[in-house]
């Protein structure tokens, strides 16, 4: 995909709905709110536009009335969760190492952003950008990943040797950062940037963020997601059934459905809910036999649910949308 995209994988958004629902917030409805479906997190090899993104980042700041939202969802990750590129990072051999892993490979994560590892005299620095339109307010998720990128300079166990740079500028609040960012922090700087002393580039790697009892949210993301749309035409979904297909116990897979902060249930009719959009604007199939591919026992109940999703019909919907291309 072409950087042109401005996209970022959803493993960038995939504690977003935990933390929503840890306040009391149904993630379902902020995520189609903002147009990103659910289960578009469980597609760990897809991009998500940028502007959604960016809009599902201000909009469960301002549900959970939270200014700094965005950071404390950075901070709750680890790097093996962020796939090839946080894994590739954690197998580096010392900081430096780690920093230059994390820019050069940072397409992994985001298309159309710009990270960069920048040595001069006395300190080194992982500066980070957004390319191009931004679509939206960025500072949710901007707050989020320099959350994240302090991880990588932290896996030399020198917190004392790192502060962080921010463009935002000074105002009253904007010290609570230090809960996520760590106390060396300044603000109305030209770039957003994580600083590191020169000597600790070349310590090897010590930080905390190994793999034990690691949720694997790609893996098995798309193990459930193929697993689900396969056995829809059959109405054989059940969290059992689908635990078994991925060779998981029923207490793994839910603990690490809670993880991605939705319910089995709700992961189930998400799928169900995007494809039946797909189904009815492809215009090939009846409703009948759409209401059969999604496993429902006839075309009364997926009309139901159909309205339930959208609030129209299936004719309604497909003249609302003849002249848009807006992801459902």
């Amino acid at each position: 995909m072409s950087s042109d995209n401005f996209s970022h994988n959803p493993l960038t958004l995939l504690h977003i709905a935990n933390h929503l629902r840890k306040c009391g917030i149904s993630p379902v409805e902020i995520f189609r709110r903002v147009g990103v479906p659910p289960s578009a997190l469980l597609n760990g090899n897809g991009w998500v536009p940028r502007k959604l993104c960016f809009a599902l980042g201000k909009e469960a700041g301002i549900v959970a009335g939270d200014r700094f939202f965005g950071s404390r969802i950075g901070e709750t990750y680890r790097l093996t969760e962020l796939g090839v590129w946080g894994r590739t990072i954690v197998g580096a051999a010392n900081v430096g190492e780690a920093c230059a892993i994390a820019g050069k490979t940072i397409g992994l994560l985001q298309q159309g952003s710009d990270l960069r590892f920048l040595n001069f005299r006395r300190r080194a620095q992982l500066r980070f950008a957004f390319r191009g339109e931004l679509g939206a307010d960025p500072c949710q998720h901007l707050i989020g990943i320099l959350a994240v990128l302090r991880k990588v300079a932290l896996l030399g166990n020198a917190p004392e040797a790192l502060s962080v740079r921010f463009s935002l500028p000074y105002a009253r609040g904007v010290d609570a950062l230090e809960e996520t960012h760590g106390p060396r922090l300044e603000f109305g700087c030209e770039h957003d940037a994580i600083v590191v002393d020169r000597e600790i580039l070349n310590r090897p790697l010590t930080g905390s963020n190994d793999s034990t009892n690691l949720v694997e949210p790609a893996e098995t993301a798309e193990g459930v997601t193929a697993a689900v749309k396969r056995l829809l035409p059959y109405r054989h979904i059940t969290i059992e059934t689908i635990a078994a297909q991925q060779r998981l116990s029923v207490r793994t897979l839910q603990r690490r459905l809670a993880e991605w902060g939705f319910s089995f249930e709700e992961i189930v009719d998400d799928i169900r809910r995007t494809e039946a959009i797909k189904y009815v604007l492809a215009g090939e199939y009846s409703a009948m036999d759409i209401a059969f591919l999604l496993g429902y026992s006839d075309q009364p109940h997926f009309a139901r649910a159909f309205r339930r999703w959208t609030g129209m019909s299936t004719q309604a919907y497909v003249r609302s949308h003849s002249n848009s291309t807006q992801i459902p």
